[in-house]
């Protein structure tokens, strides 16, 4: 039995199994599920079914054989139109991938330097336009404060003219006069004044022909010079030019404010601001500390600076003064 069911082919064995049973073709589809004519071809010998996948065909041929209970050894015992590639067609691939990875790699790459050298591009940009609008700032509220300064009268202390007190005595047809100094004179020359006067007075009083007329403005012209005399001279101090620039040499950089008002902007060497407003006059700014300052001066002719005790010299001419300290040689 067993050789005559090896000499069978599989559909043969498939439909000997059906019959065995007693059953028909449509029992069996409404059992398995499976297809009237799937099965007649099965049956037949047909394992390549027209627009069935040979997959699927495996698994219908595995369900049928399980239901009529056959060995399922029987299944891999037919093709079912499945295509098998040789070992010697079959050829490594696994470089492929590699190689692509590595040019995908350098494009991202590629792709990741320009889009950090556009961010640094366009940093470098926004921060060169911010500061070109704060240097054109700065500069139009220097030219504005300056205009504003111009249109505004000045205002001028008024001097004060000294004059020196003139004392004259007149006698009678003699009319002898004398001059009394002022208090800035020297010394001497006080004292010279002084003898001579009570010379005049004695010889008045020794003549015998003099009047009481004559002898008023002559005690008058005493009186006066005696008053004169006990004047205590204003003692003025003015300082040496050596002492002024010990006074100013004390400060690294000095700044005064001498008429009106002035525009100033101070930098150190870093950029950093140490100052920057409108000054009026009188004020005074000093700093140290420092190896390089840059300075803005809308009103030179109102300033005067002093760097390490020497004054820079600045140039008036109606414009706003821009420079550093030291000033290059």
């Amino acid at each position: 039995m067993t050789e005559t069911t090896d000499m069978l082919s599989l559909g043969q064995q498939l439909k000997n199994a059906r019959e065995a049973l007693d059953l028909s073709i449509e029992d069996i589809a409404s059992k398995t599920n499976l297809k009237k004519n799937h099965i007649e071809a099965l049956e037949n010998d047909i394992f390549i079914l027209q627009n069935v996948p040979p997959t699927f065909v495996r698994g219908y041929v595995r369900n049928y054989v399980r239901f009529l209970r056959l060995p399922e050894e029987l299944v891999n015992s037919v093709n079912y139109g499945e295509v098998t590639i040789p070992n010697e067609v079959k050829r490594p691939v696994s470089n492929i991938p590699v190689h692509n990875q590595k040019s995908q790699l350098r494009w991202v790459k590629t792709l990741t330097w320009l889009i950090l050298l556009c961010a640094v591009g366009m940093t470098l940009a926004w921060w060169w336009q911010e500061h070109q609008k704060e240097k054109m700032s700065s500069d139009e509220l220097v030219s504005n404060n300056i205009s504003v300064m111009q249109a505004a009268p000045t205002t001028e202390t008024p001097s004060v003219a000294t004059v020196s007190p003139t004392v004259e005595a007149q006698s009678e047809p003699s009319s002898s006069s004398v001059t009394i100094q002022p208090a800035d004179a020297i010394p001497t020359e006080t004292a010279t004044t002084t003898d001579d006067t009570t010379k005049a007075v004695t010889s008045s009083e020794n003549n015998a022909t003099s009047t009481e007329n004559t002898q008023v403005p002559v005690n008058i012209l005493q009186q006066n010079v005696s008053e004169q005399g006990a004047v205590v001279e204003p003692v003025k101090t003015e300082e040496t030019p050596a002492e002024q620039t010990q006074s100013i040499g004390n400060d690294e950089l000095r700044i005064e404010i001498t008429n009106a008002q002035s525009w100033i902007t101070v930098r150190d060497g870093k950029r950093k601001r140490l100052a920057e407003k409108l000054y009026n006059s009188g004020e005074v700014l000093t700093f140290n500390g420092n190896e390089q300052y840059s300075l803005t001066v809308g009103a030179p002719g109102n300033v005067k600076i002093y760097y390490k005790g020497q004054e820079v010299p600045l140039k008036v001419d109606g414009r706003v003064a821009r420079f550093k300290l030291p000033l290059a040689k």
